[in-house]
């Protein structure tokens, strides 16, 4: 069992206690909600207990974290809700539909979101500098994002003209990071060629209708999809000779996946957990500016070859893991 499924089997059982207190004064321990679609994000949800540790919080009185696997914005609702009745000192929301569950909620309980693709653009915030009210949390395909993404792509594919973008129209997160890709790709001199996909069946459809002559590479927005889907996508990308390029590093083995840019989720976790601590010590979210994780770039060049995609030594060396 990998290290990341082990979390996610403890944490699932719904209540973790951080700190050298006895079980008996967890009713005096501060209360930290943690709600979002964590399954497959065991490694994320163990680096926010990190962070809180790392932060000197495993020396003060004991936190009482409650793990809750929240698939949808409803069911992220009626966890939030219910925390709220019991008395919560903060919120860490995993992904959109959970962070706009807890806004919706309350204006008043810290909300730390880990992470959204854009919160200015989600009108969750009213800055990166000075979020204001009770949110704040990572940024992970903002327009800063974007550009590093694009960049690193490059790097991987030195030629890469035309970049073809497979979004959900219906998932907010996907819109906001297209907008913030037009406005990006322009000044990097690649071309977006756009297809609109729901799901995993217009997915594959949309890379049948596919091919060198219309892309240069690939890149999927909507993760869950290929978390879902992985070996159907990328049969069908493969087909078409057609690199795909992810944001999610877990996906960097997937069928046809040559490059992985995106943040390790277990650092990813850490600062949402520093975010938190510093809270729980007294810090305002108003205050506490949006942060951004480092990506890492991973380079699949057994996919690579498979596709007769030659990788430069220069992105080899700047990988952070390359599979041979």
């Amino acid at each position: 069992m990998s290290k990341g499924r082990t979390a996610l089997v403890a944490v699932l059982a719904g209540t973790l206690l951080l700190g050298p207190g006895p079980r008996s004064r967890a009713e005096q321990a501060s209360h930290i909600l943690v709600v979002g679609p964590i399954d497959g994000y065991g490694a994320l949800l163990g680096g926010v207990s990190e962070g809180l540790q790392s932060a000197g919080l495993a020396d003060a009185p004991p936190i009482r974290i409650d793990i809750r696997n929240a698939r949808s914005g409803d069911e992220a609702k009626a966890a939030i809700g219910t925390a709220l009745e019991a008395g919560v000192n903060a919120i860490v929301t995993v992904f959109g539909p959970s962070t706009q569950a807890a806004r919706a909620a309350t204006t008043t309980i810290p909300v730390v979101f880990c992470p959204v693709a854009d919160p200015v653009a989600a009108k969750l915030v009213v800055s990166s500098e000075a979020p204001g009210g009770n949110l704040t949390g990572v940024a992970s395909a903002d327009a800063e994002a974007s550009r590093r993404r694009l960049a690193a792509f490059r790097q991987v594919l030195p030629e890469l003209k035309r970049l073809a973008v497979l979004f959900d129209p219906g998932f907010p997160p996907d819109r906001v990071q297209m907008t913030n890709l037009e406005q990006i790709a322009p000044s990097t001199g690649v071309t977006l060629v756009t297809r609109a996909v729901g799901d995993e069946t217009a997915a594959v459809a949309a890379l049948r209708g596919l091919g060198r002559a219309d892309a240069d590479a690939v890149f999927v927005l909507k993760e869950a999809l290929l978390r879902r889907a992985a070996d159907e996508v990328g049969r069908a990308a493969v087909a078409q000779k057609l690199p795909i390029l992810v944001g999610d590093q877990d996906l960097v083995t997937m069928p046809g996946v040559v490059a992985a840019v995106g943040p390790d989720q277990r650092e990813l976790g850490k600062i949402c957990g520093r975010m938190t601590a510093r809270i729980l010590k007294g810090a305002r979210p108003a205050d506490l500016p949006i942060e951004h994780p480092v990506f890492e770039l991973l380079v699949n060049l057994k996919s690579a070859g498979s596709l007769g995609v030659a990788v430069p030594q220069r992105a080899l060396e700047q990988a952070v893991r390359v599979i041979r």
